[in-house]
């Protein structure tokens, strides 16, 4: 169990395709011991409380009970697909906007399928 407290400042929102929100926080400063919690976390899900004001500890208590939802619980299989293929654009450094290289990935796949198939029909 890992739990980081920090103080930090919400930078911005953006909404994404599937419905969701990017939200990006600037931390304060921040010694290598805490530094190297918060990067042990990258990738998974966490729970999040953000307040401009003090925290009362019932607040943190129920964020304790929260279950903290695996990935692929209740997403459908394109939305496993679009999560995948985020992780790989974010590791492959490309250049290309996440729109660009989903919309390239999703032409080939969708062109490798559509080899398979008999006939000559338009798709």
């Amino acid at each position: 169990i890992m739990k980081i407290l920090f103080d930090a400042t919400l930078e911005g929102l953006s909404t994404r395709m599937d419905k969701t929100i990017k939200v990006t926080i600037g931390t304060q400063e921040m010694n290598s011991e805490q530094a190297a919690k918060l990067f042990s976390l990258r990738g998974n899900f966490c729970k999040v409380l953000i307040s401009d004001s003090t925290i009362e500890q019932k607040e943190v208590e129920q964020v304790d009970t929260l279950p903290i939802k695996d990935e692929s619980n209740g997403k459908s299989n394109s939305q496993r697909l679009r999560s995948i293929l985020f992780i790989l654009w974010q590791q492959s450094g490309s250049q290309a906007t996440f729109d660009v290289f989903y919309n390239s990935k999703m032409n080939e796949i969708i062109e490798h399928f559509k080899s398979k198939l008999s006939g000559k029909g338009k798709y």
